[in-house]
């Protein structure tokens, strides 16, 4: 299946407004809150995406999220704040019941992480994509991850422990998927009209 197929302007309507997605969550929604909370989108940053919104006309954006992911905690409230300041149209899709959508963006052609914010212009013609989390929070997690396994943890007690070591991480993971995204943009080009 290609994105034409499967994100059209019928199926991308029926996706969730970020409020909506919001105000639908229970116990996960605080995870969301603390995020959104500690997250302010620089003036110049909000500059960069509302330039980069006039040179494309309008931005699309599919958001691919579970809202038990802690990645989905901190990585959807910078997503809704870009596309606030921007002027950006974003909806939102629960993995689980968009498995055709998410299909369309696995990590490493195998992998189903999330959050995926996959970017189209006006006609729903793909832009770019970015997924999970940036580079260097793969890196550490990665390190984190190889350093416990030696610890023998069970699956709670490995996922605690990665989250502990990790949360003191989250703003400068923040300001670097700021940076991943605007370099997203930096490298590609509106289509000639």
């Amino acid at each position: 299946m290609s994105t034409a197929t499967v994100i059209t302007a019928q199926r991308y309507s029926q996706g969730f407004t970020y409020e909506v997605y919001l105000n639908q969550l229970s116990d996960t929604r605080q995870r969301f809150a603390e995020h959104e909370a500690a997250f302010l989108l620089a003036s110049t940053d909000a500059q960069f995406f509302k330039d980069t919104l006039r040179r494309f006309g309008n931005i699309n954006v599919v958001a691919i999220v579970e809202d038990w992911c802690p990645d989905v905690h901190r990585g959807l409230p910078i997503m809704a704040a870009i596309a606030q300041a921007s002027g950006m149209h974003m909806r939102v899709f629960p993995r689980e019941k968009n498995l055709d959508i998410m299909n369309l963006y696995l990590n490493q052609g195998k992998f189903m992480s999330i959050p995926v914010f996959a970017f189209f212009d006006q006609n729903l013609n793909p832009l770019c994509h970015w997924i999970e989390r940036p580079k260097m929070a793969t890196r550490f997690m990665e390190q984190i991850a190889s350093e416990l396994a030696k610890e023998k943890l069970g699956v709670e007690e490995l996922r605690q422990e990665m989250r502990k070591r990790s949360q003191p991480m989250a703003d400068s993971w923040r300001q670097e998927t700021v940076k991943e995204l605007r370099e997203l943009f930096t490298k590609i080009q509106p289509a000639v009209k």
